[in-house]
């Protein structure tokens, strides 16, 4: 019985410990996180430093990261960016794996390519299911990252 009592005791614990992690969710995904949307398109994205990734073709091409999610509510997401011609946008897989939220396209904005952070939504996240952010990158477009709180 006292057996069972000390693994009651750490099982709780356990709980305790995962659900404070999940209270701070902010997390940090590098530029290298996205991959090529289409398969034909691996080629355009090379790493522009340790942490970003560069579209190197002539034409918009797309990309697309995906984070599994653990705790279930509303998740703000941006994406850091360099362009001047370049969107983004974020959306939820619910429980039946198809797109459940779908956030709007962000633009970056007009003018000379220059670092923005976009502003992709809040995204409500249903139990053990994921985030997907995706993007069109303009050639010579870099993505820094992308964060999820």
């Amino acid at each position: 019985m006292k057996g069972f009592q000390t693994l009651a005791k750490v099982c709780a614990f356990g709980v305790v410990a995962l659900s404070a992690g999940t209270a701070a969710a902010w997390q940090y995904h590098p530029g290298y996180a996205f991959k090529a949307y289409y398969a034909g398109d691996t080629g355009c994205f090379n790493p522009n430093s340790w942490s970003s990734i560069r579209n190197d073709c002539t034409t918009t091409r797309t990309l697309i990261a995906s984070v599994p999610m653990w705790a279930v509510g509303n998740h703000p997401t941006t994406v850091q960016i360099y362009g001047n011609n370049s969107w983004c946008q974020s959306l939820t897989v619910n429980g039946v794996g198809n797109a459940g939220q779908v956030g709007p396209v962000v633009y970056t904005v007009a003018g000379p390519m220059a670092w923005q952070t976009l502003n992709t939504g809040t995204r409500y996240v249903w139990e053990d299911y994921a985030i997907a952010i995706h993007c069109g990158l303009q050639p010579g477009g870099v993505i820094g990252g992308f964060t999820i709180d």
